[in-house]
C-alpha cells in the first residue's frame, strides 16, 4: 500500500511539472442536483484552504500537495478539481476578486441612499466616491483574506501566474473596478472632479489604500497615527480633494456616513 502512495504521488507530482499552460482545462460536462452541489462545495473548500494558503505563506507555498495536506485529501483529489497549480492560483485570485465585487455591489447602494437622504441632491456624486472608498477600507477587517490577496498581486513586480495567466484574470479584475470606475466617470461629467483617466484613478485609489491598511500592522508602535483604517480613510479623502473634490463637501459626506454605519453595516455580504 505505501509503494503505491508514493508512485501516486510522484505521477501526480510529475504531472503537476509537466503542466505549464495557464489556459483553463477543457471543463467537464455540468453536473446537476446533489452531485453539482457537492462538487462546489469542494471546490469551495479547496480554493477558502488555498487562499489561506497562500495570504499566509505566500504564493510559491502554494503547492498541490500542499493543498492535498491541508484538506486531509488524496492529491489526486486536488487534480481533479484543477489540472495545475497555475490553474489552481487563477482560481484563488478569481475567486477572491469575485467576492470582492459582489460584495461593493450588496454594500455601497444601500450606504450612499442612506447617506445621501441627509445631504444636499448636489453632493449624491461626491457621496459615490466617499462611500466606495470607506467601503474598500471596511472590507478589509470583514474580508480580511480577500483584501490581503488583492494587496498582495498589486504590490507584485510580476505575476504569480505563468505567461499568458494574466489575460484570464484581466477581465475580473476589469469587473471589480468597473462600478468604480463608472462613479468616477459620473463625478467628472457633473464637475465634482477634474478631468482624469478614470480606470487609471480607480487603479491608483485602490492600489494605495491597500498598501496603507498594510501599515496598520504597525498599529502597537504608532497607535496616535495607526489602526482602525484611519489612515487609509484620510488617504482617500486626500485623493479625492487632490482630484479637485470640495474638502468641505468631503467632510460632511463623511461625518453622514458615519451616522449612517452606526446604525447600518458598511459591508453587506451578497445575497445567496
Amino acid at each position: 500500500m505505501r509503494a503505491d502512495a508514493d508512485t501516486a504521488t510522484t505521477g501526480a507530482a510529475a504531472s503537476e511539472a509537466s503542466v505549464s499552460s495557464s489556459r483553463p482545462p477543457t471543463p467537464r460536462p455540468p453536473a446537476s442536483g446533489r452531485v453539482a452541489r457537492n462538487r462546489a462545495r469542494r471546490s469551495d473548500e479547496f480554493l477558502r484552504a488555498a487562499l489561506a494558503i497562500v495570504v499566509d505563506q505566500g504564493f510559491e507555498a502554494l503547492t498541490m500537495a500542499r493543498l492535498a495536506q491541508e484538506v486531509d485529501t488524496a492529491i489526486g483529489s486536488v487534480y481533479r478539481y484543477y489540472a495545475s497549480k497555475d490553474h489552481l492560483l487563477l482560481a484563488v485570485q478569481t475567486s477572491a476578486v469575485e467576492k470582492l465585487t459582489a460584495t461593493f455591489a450588496a454594500s455601497v447602494p444601500p450606504v450612499v441612499e442612506a447617506v445621501s437622504e441627509r445631504l444636499p441632491e448636489e453632493d449624491r456624486h461626491l457621496v459615490e466616491l466617499a462611500v466606495s472608498g470607506r467601503w474598500f477600507v471596511a472590507t478589509a477587517d470583514v474580508l480580511p483574506e480577500e483584501v490581503r490577496l488583492f494587496q498582495m498581486v498589486s504590490a507584485r513586480r510580476t505575476s504569480a501566474l505563468a505567461p499568458g495567466g494574466g489575460d484570464s484574470l484581466i477581465p475580473t479584475v476589469l469587473g471589480f473596478l468597473a462600478p468604480i470606475v463608472e462613479r468616477i466617470d459620473a463625478a467628472t461629467a457633473a464637475g465634482t472632479i477634474t478631468d482624469g483617466v478614470a480606470l487609471g484613478r480607480a487603479v491608483l485609489w485602490l492600489t494605495a489604500l491597500g498598501g496603507v491598511l498594510e501599515a496598520d500592522d504597525l498599529e502597537h508602535y504608532l497607535p496616535a497615527v495607526l489602526g482602525g483604517g484611519r489612515l487609509a480613510r484620510q488617504l482617500s479623502l486626500d485623493l479625492l480633494t487632490g482630484w479637485g473634490a470640495d474638502r468641505a463637501a468631503l467632510a460632511r459626506i463623511d461625518a453622514a456616513v458615519d451616522e449612517v454605519v452606526a446604525t447600518e453595516p458598511l459591508v453587506r455580504a451578497p445575497e445567496g
